[in-house]
């Protein structure tokens, strides 16, 4: 009797047991539908609130894999919130310091844990870049890129991320092979959902953006082509931030006229200066007023290709420790508002990323971020591209200083620096 009765509350507790981790799972699963719905509308305040319930859950739960997803996740919640557009440094090097920590923590509980291995090797890439150390591996440690997909090269996570590194070409297009990883991965995501019969989630809404954006990063984007998809990831997801700014990029818009405005001569350049002598390349750029709206004629040595690409850099405070660092070659200059018109032009009309931003919406690519009715007209000799900016985006001060840039509608090719009192 003695003996049933100790296998009875034996199994009594392996329920209880049972029924204790079922409600954590139930928990982790809300946790992650909360994190992942806030990643795709851009939600900060939702991603921090997410970001807590995980971190609890990793702390309190005595199951190893929970806390293992638990935390994956935080740091997970952690990168997007990096990249949603409203962090400045200071606060992006916080959120990245414990992202670090938490990634870490994950291949230490799972080490054959592919999403572990990658994720961990996403955020410290992410930390460094802005300004976070991480902690050294120890000698003879594996390659957390390497690791990942030796373990599971078809998770979505990890495919994803192979994705976006195998596409990124600083010369240029975007790799056929990078491409096609992405056409493969959203083929996956759809069986897998007819399948399963699972909710449109996170990497459905990632993978899908980004077989756009190489697409857009190719040397002769069409529309015709890029429409129907991102129509189509709004339809699935009418909720995701980025597919709205895909739908804008991707939608022809009309050139407008060209201003009539009194031109002045605002920055020279010399010819041939560029960094390849195929891409575009500035030789002046010509400023007016036109009411509440400055006007830029940015001129270049040749007719432009139908891709080409202009920014207009602008440092508020004319401040040179303040803002982000901007990318052109040897350049010290930072910036706080950047105007941007990658475009590809097909007779009158145009499509392309055309949008204002803020350093920290830079940082995270929200190039649309500030709100601007963004004219651009052409010149009758193709040499020039005029872009009309609402005053109240960029904010000129007596102290401003603007760098102007050019080159195709991928990489940037030359630009013109101004001196100090731009407005």
């Amino acid at each position: 009797m003695l003996r049933v009765m100790k296998q009875l509350a034996l199994l009594f507790f392996l329920f209880i047991l049972s029924c204790n981790l079922s409600a954590a799972d139930r928990e982790l699963s809300f946790a992650r539908d909360m994190m992942e719905d806030a990643v795709i509308r851009n939600d900060v305040e939702g991603i921090e609130l997410a970001r807590a319930r995980l971190t609890r859950i990793a702390a309190e739960t005595g199951d190893r894999t929970v806390e293992r997803d638990a935390r994956y996740l935080a740091a997970l919640s952690s990168m997007f919130e990096m990249f949603s557009g409203t962090l400045d440094t200071a606060a992006a090097a916080k959120v990245m310091t414990v992202a670090v920590r938490q990634a870490d923590r994950v291949v230490e509980i799972d080490p054959k844990f592919a999403d572990g291995w990658i994720i961990s090797a996403m955020v410290r890439g992410s930390a460094q870049r802005v300004g976070v150390p991480v902690p050294k591996d120890p000698e003879g440690a594996p390659n957390r890129v390497a690791r990942a997909s030796e373990l599971d090269a078809k998770s979505p996570a990890v495919a994803f991320f192979a994705g976006v590194m195998r596409s990124m070409n600083p010369l240029g297009a975007a790799p056929p092979e990078g491409v096609q990883m992405f056409d493969d991965l959203v083929a996956r995501l759809d069986a897998d959902r007819a399948a399963t019969g699972r909710r449109f989630g996170l990497w459905d809404a990632q993978a899908r953006a980004w077989q756009i954006l190489v697409r857009m990063a190719q040397d002769e984007p069409r529309a015709d082509v890029l429409k129907p998809m991102a129509a189509r990831l709004v339809e699935l997801r009418p909720d995701f931030a980025q597919g709205q700014d895909l739908l804008a990029y991707v939608t022809e818009r009309p050139f407008a006229a060209a201003p009539s405005v009194a031109w002045k001569p605002f920055l020279t350049d010399a010819a041939g200066d560029g960094k390849s002598p195929k891409n575009p390349d500035v030789i002046a750029v010509d400023r007016a007023e036109d009411g509440e709206r400055w006007w830029y004629r940015v001129a270049f040595h040749d007719p432009l290709p139908p891709s080409f690409g202009v920014n207009i850099v602008v440092n508020r405070s004319g401040d040179p420790a303040t803002g982000m660092k901007w990318w052109g070659n040897g350049s010290t200059a930072r910036f706080d508002r950047l105007v941007t018109a990658w475009i590809t032009r097909d007779g009158d009309r145009y499509f392309g990323r055309v949008g204002v931003t803020d350093d920290s919406g830079s940082r995270g690519a929200r190039l649309m971020k500030i709100p601007a009715d963004i004219q651009i007209a052409m010149a009758d000799d193709h040499r020039s591209v005029m872009i009309g900016v609402p005053k109240s985006a960029i904010e000129l001060t007596d102290a401003s200083t603007i760098v102007v840039a050019g080159g195709t509608h991928l990489v940037w090719n030359d630009d013109a620096a101004s001196a100090a009192n731009s407005r």
